[in-house]
C-alpha cells in the first residue's frame, strides 16, 4: 500500500531488516504451548515477499523441522510447518518514517483482541462454525514488534497478480468476505456497545489524521500533482473535468481525513487497506476459488463500511467492468451482509435496520459519499500496482539519517496508469460523486 495502505508501508526486505532476529529456544516456547510433545531440531529463514509487494513490515518465511514423542513412547514423529514472520524494521529512522510502529500495533490489537473477540461472538450469537468470519491466518504470536502467521501457501492459497488487478470472481469473493467481516462490527456494535467502543478506542488512525496533516503534506503534494498530470496528458480536453479534479485535490489530504473520521450508522472496524497484495485464494482443481483469505490489518479503522468498498473497487478493479458490475457488486456484497446480520442478530434485523431495502440504499449512499476516498487511495496505489516489480521503489534503499518526512513514493506513472487513473476521475465526476 502507498500511504493509503498496501503499498509505502509495507515494506520489502532490504538491508534495514535482513533477519526475524528468532532463535531455535523461541520457536521451541511458541509452539510448545500449541503442541507439548514437539521438539523443534531446525530451521530455515527465506524472504517472504518481493520487491513492490510489501512494505513497512519485513516479512520472513520460516521453515520448521522438528519431531513429536508422546510420553512413554519410544517412537519419534516427524513435525514440519512453515510459518510468516513479520516484524519492524530495524533502524529506528525508517521506522520513524513510515511510523510503523503505530501501524504495527493496530494489527496487534486485531490478532489479539478484535479477532479473538469477533470469534467468540459470533460461537454465542451463531453456533454453525460454517457461519463464522474468519478468513483471517492463524496467529501464534503477536507482540509489539513481531508476529508469527500461518504460511497460507501450505494450504495452497496464491496471491493474485498485483500489476493485473482483480477479476469479476476474486472481486465477489473479497466482497464476500468484507460483507462478513463487517456484519460482526454492525452485529456486536448492537449487542456491546460500550465493549465495540473499547476496540475502536485501542485503534490509531495510522494516515488520515489531523495530526498527520503536516506530515504528509509534501507526499500527497507528489501524489496530486502526478494525479493532474496523467489525465491532462490522457483527456486535454476535458477542462471542465480537471477543474474539478484540481478543486477536490487542492486540499485532498484534508478531505480524505474528513471522510475518514466522519460518523455514520453503517460505522465498522474496517480493514483500511483490501487490495490484490492483502487478499490471497485458495482454488480447487478446476480453478474455481473455494477459500479468500484477508492479510494486513496494519491500517484497519474505524469507519464508514464504504471506505473498505471505494478502497477494494475503485484499486483492483478496471473502469470497462466497474461500468458493467459497480451495482451488481453492490448488491452482492448487500446480499451476504443482510445473511450474516440475520444470523448474528437472530429476529432483530428489522428492528435495527429496517428492511433488506431501506440497508441496500444505505449502502448505495454511504458509497457515493466515500467514493472519493478511493480516488484519494488509488492516486496513491495505482501507479505501484501497474508497474513491474523490476520499476517498484526501494523504499529503504536511501542512506537518509533523518525523518523529516515520509519516504517519496514518485514512480512514473506508466500508460496503463494513466489510463486507470484517467477512468476513475472521469468516472466519479460523470456520476457526480466528485
Amino acid at each position: 500500500m502507498g500511504v493509503n495502505g498496501g503499498d509505502l508501508r509495507k515494506d520489502s526486505i532490504t538491508s534495514s531488516a535482513s533477519s526475524s532476529h528468532l532463535d531455535l529456544g523461541q520457536l521451541q516456547r511458541m509452539f510448545v504451548k500449541l503442541e507439548p510433545d514437539l521438539t523443534i531440531d531446525s530451521y530455515e529463514e527465506a524472504q517472504g515477499s518481493g520487491r513492490g509487494d510489501n512494505y513497512t513490515a519485513a516479512l520472513f518465511r520460516i521453515a520448521l523441522k522438528g519431531h513429536t514423542q508422546p510420553e512413554g513412547s519410544s517412537k519419534k514423529l516427524k513435525w514440519e510447518k512453515s510459518v510468516i514472520c513479520k516484524r519492524l524494521p530495524d533502524c529506528k529512522i525508517k521506522r520513524e518514517a513510515f511510523k510503523s510502529e503505530a501501524l504495527f500495533r493496530n494489527e496487534v490489537v486485531f490478532y489479539n483482541t478484535i479477532m479473538p473477540e469477533y470469534i467468540e461472538f459470533q460461537r454465542r450469537q451463531s453456533p454453525d462454525d460454517g457461519s463464522i468470519f474468519q478468513a483471517v491466518p492463524q496467529c501464534y504470536l503477536a507482540r509489539d514488534d513481531l508476529l508469527v502467521l500461518e504460511d497460507l501457501r501450505v494450504r495452497s492459497f496464491t496471491m493474485p497478480d498485483r500489476q493485473a488487478g482483480l477479476g469479476p470472481e476474486q472481486l465477489e469473493a473479497v466482497l464476500v468476505e468484507l460483507a462478513q467481516f463487517h456484519a460482526v462490527s454492525l452485529a456486536y456494535k448492537q449487542r456491546h456497545p460500550a465493549e465495540f467502543k473499547k476496540l475502536t478506542n485501542a485503534l490509531e488512525e495510522g494516515i488520515f489524521s489531523q495530526a498527520n496533516t503536516e506530515w504528509y503534506r509534501k507526499y500527497y503534494d507528489v501524489l496530486t500533482r502526478n494525479a493532474i498530470q496523467m489525465v491532462r496528458q490522457t483527456v486535454p480536453e476535458k477542462t471542465e473535468h480537471l477543474a474539478k479534479l484540481e478543486e477536490f485535490l487542492g486540499n485532498c489530504f484534508g478531505h480524505l481525513v474528513e471522510l475518514v473520521n466522519r460518523q455514520s450508522e453503517l460505522s465498522v472496524i474496517c480493514h483500511g487497506d483490501c487490495w490484490t497484495n492483502n487478499v490471497l485464494f485458495r482454488h480447487n482443481d478446476d480453478g474455481v476459488i473455494v477459500e479468500t483469505c484477508l492479510v494486513d490489518f496494519q491500517l484497519i479503522r474505524h469507519g464508514s463500511l464504504a471506505l473498505d468498498l471505494a478502497y477494494l473497487i475503485y484499486c483492483c478493479t478496471d473502469g470497462s467492468l466497474r461500468k458493467e458490475k459497480l451495482q451488481h457488486w453492490l448488491q452482492v456484497y448487500h446480499g451476504q451482509l443482510v445473511r450474516s446480520l440475520r444470523m448474528l442478530l437472530p429476529g432483530a434485523f428489522e428492528e435495527v435496520f429496517n428492511s433488506d431495502q431501506r440497508l441496500l440504499e444505505q449502502i448505495n449512499d454511504e458509497f457515493k459519499v466515500c467514493a472519493r476516498f478511493g480516488l484519494g487511495a488509488a492516486m496513491d496505489m495505482l501507479p505501484i500496482s501497474t508497474c513491474s516489480s523490476e520499476e517498484a521503489p526501494d523504499l529503504y534503499a536511501s542512506g537518509t539519517e533523518t525523518a523529516a518526512t515520509p519516504p517519496e513514493l514518485n514512480v512514473p506513472p506508466n500508460e496503463l496508469c494513466r489510463r486507470k487513473m484517467t477512468e476513475l476521475v472521469l468516472e466519479l465526476i460523470d456520476g457526480g460523486m466528485l
